[in-house]
């Protein structure tokens, strides 16, 4: 199953989950169902789907092929995918020309607590190892774009890093202008990139609206979160 069914089918699946869309506030943690852990992480006011257009751009003049990404092999297979990340990808003989993407915000807490109870039910922990796996406040602003194809690793990812940190921005509706000072790549089967903005001036309800604009050289993306719709227990959580 290839990535783009892969979303489809959990589209569909989540749109049958619909009355559970506003169980995080209506059940205490850890009380929620499995639909509801799912749908914080891929579908929330937090977590945003969204299908990018990649462009393989070299400098020589001579097509770009999966020849030219340390280690690839087309011939070995990789499973499927979590919306948690280590895991994930497909073979592929050939270069990606779209993708789908999650664009979520990792350091915000009803993000943290369900990646940590979707990790204690995979794993099949008792309820009291939970806190444990619950990520602490890195004191920033962390966007994270899961789902990136790891043939981005050819940039290596010193350099996909610092496209981060040059070219991703954060605009409130207010006006207020946020540039990241760290980005990190965590590279398995797929790409995971956590780019992080400083809280020292914090982002509140009265900016109404965030929107996250980048190029990352192969893909630009371009997302807007309502913050008065990033509440969690009674505040607004980014």
């Amino acid at each position: 199953m290839n990535r783009v069914i892969r979303y489809r089918a959990m589209a569909a699946w989540l749109l049958s989950a619909s009355l559970f869309a506003a169980e995080w506030n209506r059940k205490p943690f850890p009380d929620w169902s499995h639909e509801t852990v799912l749908r914080l992480l891929t579908d929330s006011p937090w977590a945003k789907r969204r299908s990018v257009t990649f462009t393989w751009r070299k400098p020589e003049p001579k097509p770009f092929t999966y020849k030219d990404v340390p280690g690839a092999d087309p011939s070995k297979a990789a499973p499927i995918g979590s919306p948690v990340g280590g895991i994930g990808g497909k073979p592929r003989s050939d270069l990606p020309e779209k993708g789908d993407l999650l664009i979520r915000w990792a350091s915000a807490l009803p993000i943290r607590h369900a990646k940590a109870l979707y990790q204690l039910r995979q794993e099949k922990l008792p309820l009291s190892q939970l806190n444990p796996l619950i990520a602490t406040m890195s004191g920033a602003y962390v966007l994270e774009i899961f789902g990136l194809p790891v043939e981005m690793a050819h940039l290596g990812a010193g350099t996909l890093e610092l496209l981060a940190k040059q070219n991703v921005i954060l605009r409130s509706k207010s006006g207020r202008l946020l540039k990241p000072f760290q980005a990190e790549a965590r590279v398995s089967t797929e790409i995971t990139l956590f780019i992080y903005f400083p809280r020292e001036n914090p982002l509140r309800l009265e900016d109404q609206e965030i929107e996250c604009e980048g190029d990352l050289q192969i893909f630009r993306f371009r997302e807007k979160f309502r913050l008065p719709d990033m509440r969690y227990q009674e505040r607004l959580e980014i």
